[in-house]
């Protein structure tokens, strides 16, 4: 018995040490295309081809004569480069098939050396077509939830701008005149009524003035974005006595859509802090690190679990688009009795600062 097992080991070492049938079974088992091409671009090895293609069609032939022409002179420059500087390259190119389908890969290529010169170069090619597929459709879904977005902060911005210049207008105007009539009917039996009815007024130009401020706040468009936070926090003191708000922001404007995007972000922390958190204190930061702008909202509240927010809450998806719509995911963190915390980087891009 011993001897077979020796003859075994040995066997096994034979064929570890043979770097032939390594490479054989690495080719096999590869799933990237692995292609060797010469001084001349020529392919000269390739372990498997896609369906219509046979080896003998693709051995021989010029490894540009696969790609379409807007990445044919990019793969050029990279296999010369190898050849020239002993160095490997990576890019992204795209392959005509014989049916004339359109397929995309990355290539990454290195030097096969040989007494330190590159006799050929060694490409593996993976196929990404369905990765960049997705890619372009989650690009699409972006640009449709940033239009959506868009749109939805224009008509808030034009029911806000209604509601200043229609009805609070002319609440502004009645309670004007409610209160002179008030002033010389003081000792008169209709004193009662003009009262009552300056107290709805009142609390319809209250009520305007908060639509306006819960659709688009006035001080976001004509003071900047530090001016508007002031505000909210302003409104939440009102149930949270205990709100610090710092910000080292410099005084120029940001761009509009990141200004938005910030104060949504407060707004409905403070929203969340007021009606959810049963907070005793809460911390705003907002500042400006290099070029990038951090925002967060910190309260000592009841906490929660985020994973099990009901559907219908959408305040913190909210937030969550439109820091993805910037390329960035927020950090939302909460523990039941410990208080929550949400903080997002955002990137200082966009259009210009109005």
């Amino acid at each position: 018995m011993p001897r077979p097992k020796a003859s075994t080991q040995t066997t096994a070492e034979a064929v570890l040490s043979d770097p032939a049938t390594l490479l054989e079974a690495v080719c096999r088992v590869s799933v990237d295309y692995i292609v060797v091409v010469d001084h001349e671009r020529k392919i000269r090895f390739c372990n498997r081809v896609d369906a219509g293609f046979s080896i003998d069609q693709v051995v021989g032939r010029s490894i540009v004569e696969f790609t379409v022409d807007d990445t044919a002179f990019r793969l050029r420059q990279a296999v010369d480069d190898v050849f020239e500087t002993c160095s490997e390259r990576s890019l992204e190119t795209t392959v005509r098939g014989l049916d004339g389908s359109i397929n995309e890969f990355s290539l990454h290529m290195g030097p096969v050396l040989h007494d330190g010169r590159t006799e050929a170069v060694m490409i593996c090619c993976e196929n990404i077509s369905q990765l960049k597929a997705s890619e372009r459709a989650l690009n699409r879904e972006r640009n449709v939830l940033r239009r959506l977005i868009e749109i939805q902060e224009r008509e808030r911005q034009l029911v806000s701008y209604e509601i200043h210049d229609g009805l609070a207008q002319y609440l502004a105007g009645a309670l004007m005149h409610l209160e002179a009539c008030q002033h010389a009917q003081r000792d008169r039996p209709a004193s009662q009524e003009l009262e009552e009815g300056i107290r709805l007024l009142r609390a319809a130009t209250e009520e305007s003035r908060r639509l306006i401020g819960g659709l688009r706040p006035p001080a976001l468009d004509e003071l900047g974005i530090i001016d508007a936070i002031e505000s909210l926090v302003a409104d939440a003191r009102v149930e949270i006595p205990n709100i610090s708000f710092t910000h080292t922001l410099p005084g120029e404007r940001l761009p509009s859509g990141l200004e938005t995007t910030i104060f949504r972000i407060v707004q409905e922390s403070l929203s969340n802090a007021r009606k959810h958190a049963e907070a005793g204190a809460v911390r705003v930061v907002v500042e400006r690190i290099g070029d990038t702008v951090r925002v967060a909202v910190e309260d000592d509240g009841r906490g929660f679990e985020p994973a099990a927010v009901p559907e219908q809450r959408f305040g913190l998806e909210g937030i969550r688009q439109r820091c993805r719509l910037l390329g960035v995911e927020p950090r939302i963190e909460s523990i039941r009795g410990q208080g929550t915390r949400i903080e997002a980087v955002l990137p200082v891009t966009g259009e210009p600062a109005h």
